[in-house]
């Protein structure tokens, strides 16, 4: 069973703000400006107000800060490669019309 798009950018998001030590500035976070830029700013909002909404993470003002500490594996290149790749397919998949 593989994840939904949304939920391998939330979980890419958190494992972001992990490896900048818990707090970011929002506009500093490039999985939320990749998400923003490509899927728009609704999309971004929408997955950042689920992750407040389920008690991962706060939002004071511009910053972000992860309530939920954990260990993440990856490096910030493996998260912002991997992050794309997923922005990038759900992107495509929502402009181009579903195959017959």
């Amino acid at each position: 069973m593989s994840m939904s798009p949304e939920a391998r950018l939330a979980l890419l998001l958190l494992e972001e703000l992990e490896l900048r030590n818990g707090r970011a500035r929002l506009r500093y976070l490039k999985v939320y400006r990749m998400m923003a830029y490509w899927l728009g700013p609704g999309y971004a909002r929408a997955l950042l107000d689920r992750l407040v909404s389920s008690g991962y993470i706060a939002i004071k003002g511009d910053r972000v800060e992860l309530l939920r500490r954990f260990k993440t594996s990856k490096s910030q290149q493996q998260v912002y490669r991997e992050a794309r790749d997923v922005v990038i397919s759900t992107y495509l998949s929502i402009q181009r019309p579903p195959s017959k």
